[in-house]
């Protein structure tokens, strides 16, 4: 008992660390997450991708995996790779004996794609209405400003990317990662399919007071008509933009 009071005692006496002296212990430096580059496959495979989506690659063009390489600047393991993922994706169809082709949207493929649009967006643009900033409707508010600025057909790469920007948006407000990659999914498909059309009349006027309509529905918060809004945006879409097409 007399060593316990005598050892408590003495710890009593010895003065605290002095963290500002030299010999003091520091506290370890935070961790860094270390950044990785994208791998040769990645980089190929997002090239690729680019030239799809752009139509630098257009629909029913024939290729053979070394004229990607030679195309691309890679070698033959890492655009192997990046075709067997983009087939996944059904951007790519491999061809026994005659090599791979960039895939041609049917007209049934078109109408499956705005009709999965419309069941995630819907969705999307209701939890929006519940999770969304006075930040987020100022982005969108500036992005349907800047519609009003486009003309016609000449303006159709700004006006996809507004469009594009705005549905992206919502896509944040949402907060939910997983509805926000299927989209970004869906998206960049319907990007290639609306770059083979050109405008049609109306177009920017329709899109412009759809936009609106969601906009003031996630502004009020109101997520049932949100959903309601975007329904319609997206049957709109569909009425105006779905028609035969001939890729020549």
């Amino acid at each position: 008992m007399t060593m316990r009071k005598e050892m408590s005692s003495e710890m009593l006496k010895q003065s605290p660390v002095d963290l500002d002296t030299p010999d003091a212990p520091h506290a370890a430096p935070p961790l860094r997450r270390v950044v990785k580059p994208p791998s040769l496959s990645e980089q190929a495979y997002d090239e690729i991708k680019r030239r799809i989506l752009s139509l630098e690659f257009g629909p029913g063009q024939f290729f053979n995996e070394l004229m990607i390489c030679e195309l691309i600047g890679f070698s033959r393991s890492p655009v192997h790779h990046a075709i067997q993922r983009l087939k996944l994706e059904g951007l790519i169809d491999i061809i026994p004996r005659k090599g791979l082709q960039i895939r041609r949207e049917s007209m049934n493929e078109i109408l499956d794609l705005l009709e999965a649009r419309w069941a995630v967006e819907a969705n999307v643009a209701a939890l929006a209405a519940q999770r969304r900033t006075e930040s987020h409707l100022t982005r969108m508010r500036a992005l349907i400003d800047a519609s009003h600025e486009l003309t016609g057909d000449g303006d159709r790469d700004r006006f996809m990317q507004i469009d594009h920007d705005f549905h992206a948006v919502i896509a944040e407000a949402a907060g939910n990662a997983a509805l926000t990659e299927i989209m970004r999914s869906l998206h960049e498909r319907s990007a290639r399919l609306w770059k083979l059309r050109l405008l049609a009349p109306g177009d920017l006027v329709h899109t412009q007071e759809e936009h609106t309509a969601v906009l003031d529905a996630i502004a009020a918060r109101d997520s049932v008509a949100a959903a309601n809004a975007m329904g319609a945006h997206l049957t709109s879409l569909r009425h105006r933009r779905v028609a035969p097409v001939s890729f020549g």
